[in-house]
C-alpha cells in the first residue's frame, strides 16, 4: 500500500512538475530526506536542527511565526536543486548538484535569478500587493546571480502550545 503510494506520488509530480524523470525525482527525494531527517534531527539544538540528505547534511534554522493559526517552521533556505549553470552548464539540462561533506549552512537565502523589477511591466500587469510593497520586494533581489538554483523549504514542526489550543 505503501509503495503504491509513493509511485502514485512520484507519478504525479512527474506529471505536475512536466520534467525530466530524474530531475523530478530528485525534488521528491530531497524533501522526503529533509522531512524524516527534521523528525531525527538531534534535541540539542532545536534552534539550529541538522538534517541528513543524499548530497550530506544541512543546518536549518527554527522560526516561530507571529500568526495565532501557523505554528514555528523549519527553514532550510538555499538548497542546490541542481549544479550551477554558469560557463559551459549555460542553457544544458540540469544536473544533479555535487555533495558536501561538512555541514552545509542553509540559514541564508541564495541568489535570485537576474531580474528587473523597476519599470519591465507595466503597472497595470503586476498585482497590487507587489506594486504597494515595491521597496520591500527590492530588497530580496538585490542579491542576483545566474547561479540561482536554489530551492527554500519550509517544514511545519509541532508545537505543544498550538496543539493544545485546536
Amino acid at each position: 500500500m505503501l509503495l503504491a503510494l509513493g509511485l502514485h506520488t512520484v507519478s504525479f509530480a512527474l506529471r505536475v512538475l512536466n520534467v525530466r524523470t530524474g530531475f523530478a525525482l530528485f525534488l521528491w527525494l530531497l524533501g522526503l530526506a529533509l522531512r524524516s531527517g527534521l523528525l531525527s534531527c538531534q534535541k540539542t539544538d532545536d534552534k539550529y536542527p541538522v538534517v541528513h540528505t543524499n548530497y550530506g547534511k544541512l543546518r536549518g534554522v527554527r522560526k516561530d511565526l507571529n500568526n495565532e493559526i501557523l505554528g514555528p517552521v523549519v527553514q532550510y533556505l538555499g538548497i542546490p536543486y541542481a549544479t550551477p549553470p554558469v560557463g559551459v552548464r549555460r542553457f544544458q539540462p540540469p544536473e544533479a548538484p555535487a555533495s558536501w561533506t561538512e555541514v552545509r549552512n542553509a540559514t541564508q537565502f541564495a541568489p535570485v535569478c537576474p531580474q528587473n523589477i523597476h519599470g519591465m511591466l507595466p503597472g497595470i500587469m503586476l498585482p497590487i500587493w507587489f506594486t504597494d510593497n515595491l521597496e520591500v520586494v527590492a530588497g530580496y533581489v538585490l542579491n542576483q546571480s545566474e547561479d540561482c538554483l536554489y530551492l527554500n523549504i519550509y517544514v511545519p514542526t509541532e508545537d505543544g502550545k498550538n496543539i493544545a489550543s485546536k
